[in-house]
């Protein structure tokens, strides 16, 4: 049976207990990143961590459905101010990717690998997802609230109207499921790590993360563009920026 999730136990276990928004968890929600961009408009201090075990609406990258069934996975979304501009935060969904992979490693799972440009795979299919969005933009400020929803222990008789394949974390360790209340505190924790590194690199932060972006190096691969175009290519890396770097016909793209 999986674990409920208990505030006080999390709280215990977190490293850095300064969260002055709060650490908040909801049985049922629409969305954790929707409510906490809103309550970021309220005024809520930052920051903050949104936990569910259920989420009704929950979305990932370009509007598309999360699949979010209650009792068996985790969807948190963590709230924090940077004092970068919005531009700067273009390697972000990628560095806090790499958080989540160092969450996995703590628990035992090592095989897990980063698809840009916000899933975590592992044998090619899909654990965990990272969905950034931002709020309070300045020239050289904003609030940015990550959300990530991490497969614990999907229901076995789970009919998912997708092609992408999953897998959970039962069914990724090999010594024993951990209590979901300590999974969740260590993602916390590496996700706030990330968020004090990155303030103090920004940019710079690609040095410590590159060797976590070279799986689908030399991989052919379809990458849907923002304007709906689809590009068929072999890939080459990841640039300095977070983008993709395809050759197709001889010619890079990105």
């Amino acid at each position: 049976m999986t674990s409920r999730f208990n505030k006080q136990r999390i709280v215990q276990l977190l490293e850095d207990g300064e969260f002055p928004g709060g650490v908040h968890l909801f049985d049922t929600i629409d969305s954790t990143n929707d409510w906490s961009l809103a309550e970021i408009k309220n005024g809520r201090q930052l920051p903050f961590v949104c936990i569910a075990d259920h989420q009704t609406k929950g979305r990932g990258r370009r509007g598309r459905h999360w699949l979010s069934p209650p009792g068996a996975n985790i969807y948190m979304s963590f709230a924090w101010s940077f004092a970068l501009s919005a531009d700067k935060l273009g390697l972000l969904s990628l560095a806090q990717g790499v958080a989540v992979l160092n969450a996995l490693n703590q628990i035992n799972i090592n095989k897990a690998w980063l698809k840009w440009p916000n899933d975590v795979l592992i044998n090619d299919h899909k654990i965990a997802g990272i969905l950034v969005e931002t709020s309070g933009l300045s020239s050289n400020a904003c609030k940015a609230v990550i959300g990530i929803g991490l497969n614990y222990a999907m229901p076995e008789n789970l009919t998912v109207e997708s092609d992408v394949h999953w897998t959970d974390v039962a069914h990724s360790v090999s010594d024993g499921l951990p209590d979901r209340n300590v999974v969740v505190t260590v993602l916390i924790n590496e996700v706030l790590d990330m968020c004090r590194r990155y303030q103090q690199k920004a940019t710079a932060i690609f040095a410590d993360i590159k060797d976590e972006l070279d799986e689908l190096t030399g991989r052919d691969v379809c990458v849907h563009t923002e304007n709906g175009d689809q590009i068929t290519g072999n890939v080459l890396g990841i640039s300095q920026a977070g983008e993709l770097r395809v050759l197709v016909s001889g010619q890079e793209c990105i």
